[in-house]
């Protein structure tokens, strides 16, 4: 009895669903623009109706968290922008991520989208240190075509598995994940896992407040890996590491000597050192975010480093 009476709940949940979505229907508000009005929200917002729905606490509730299910299935397709037509599983990103909006819209980042799109051609590499879900790694890979590469380096574990999940969505054969985090030699270290996995980080880089778990992880660094033969050499390396990115380009000294490659780098706190770094190795530094001296910018901005004679910026 209590099997038929459980499937006779479902089945009344779904037509209660199945009527909300030809309700939204009538009134022009398909799948796709529903996603993206959501987008619109506050992320803290958006972090706490979800919470609220899914919590349950009375039929408003429970009808809100039957929407937000059935909005989480499926896949987001980008509309707009350098990766428009870009497909996203929606089993890797729910309505309360921090990118949401972003992504919903096309333009997550947009000056780093510009860099990568002036920097990035048919045959090229790149690397996305700190790949999250795998947006940059996916319009990389378009960007380079059949015959480039793309590494997407991601060690919090439902990152890696979302950016594998997506780069199969978009038949990006000239993908390739590797679940372990960029440092400056080849190690052990202790990843933050945050509820939000946007923002996990390396534990020597300071405590995150919403972190639900701390794994341990293999770190790599770049120059041992291109020596081994394990890479492709970059034309341009994306770095975002949440505050890790000095000990990135440590491992990665002899790449950017050898091989020369536009570097988009989003700083946190580091900036000043970026900037010391770079000119070190004879690169000039462009601000993504506005005309302000990188060294100068705020807590948090993207730079754009190019070999001192590079023609573009």
């Amino acid at each position: 009895m209590r099997a038929v009476a459980g499937a006779d709940r479902s089945g009344r949940v779904e037509a209660v669903g199945e009527a909300v979505r030809r309700g939204l229907s009538e009134h022009g508000l398909n799948r796709s623009l529903l996603l993206r009005r959501i987008g619109r929200i506050a992320h803290p917002r958006r972090r706490e109706l979800r919470a609220w729905a899914l919590a349950g606490h009375g039929p408003l509730a429970m009808l809100t968290a039957l929407a937000v299910r059935r909005l989480e299935r499926g896949v987001l397709r980008i509309p707009q922008g350098h990766a428009g037509g870009i497909v996203l599983d929606m089993r890797h990103l729910p309505l309360s991520h921090a990118h949401f909006g972003s992504l919903a819209y096309g333009n997550l980042e947009s000056a780093v989208q510009e860099a990568m799109v002036r920097h990035l051609g048919q045959g090229g590499v790149f690397y996305d240190i700190g790949a999250n879900l795998g947006f940059f790694a996916l319009l990389g890979a378009h960007l380079v075509g059949a015959e480039g590469r793309v590494y997407a380096f991601e060690a919090a574990p439902d990152n890696a598995e979302a950016i594998a999940a997506n780069a199969r969505l978009n038949s990006c054969a000239n993908v390739e994940v590797i679940a372990k985090a960029v440092a400056s030699r080849a190690g052990r270290g202790r990843l933050q896992v945050v509820d939000d996995q946007s923002w996990s980080k390396l534990e020597d880089y300071g405590e995150h407040p919403y972190t639900e778990s701390v794994i341990e992880i293999e770190l790599v660094a770049i120059d041992e890996l291109l020596e081994a033969g394990r890479l492709r050499p970059p034309t341009l390396v994306k770095i975002d590491v949440e505050g890790a990115e000095l000990a990135v380009l440590e491992g990665m000294r002899a790449t950017i000597e050898r091989h020369r490659p536009a570097i988009v780098c989003e700083l946190h706190g580091t900036h000043r050192e970026f900037v010391a770094f770079m000119e070190g190795c004879g690169y000039r530094l462009i601000n993504l975010e506005g005309t302000i001296p990188v060294a100068d910018e705020g807590a948090s901005a993207h730079a754009l480093a190019l070999p001192a004679l590079h023609p573009g910026d």
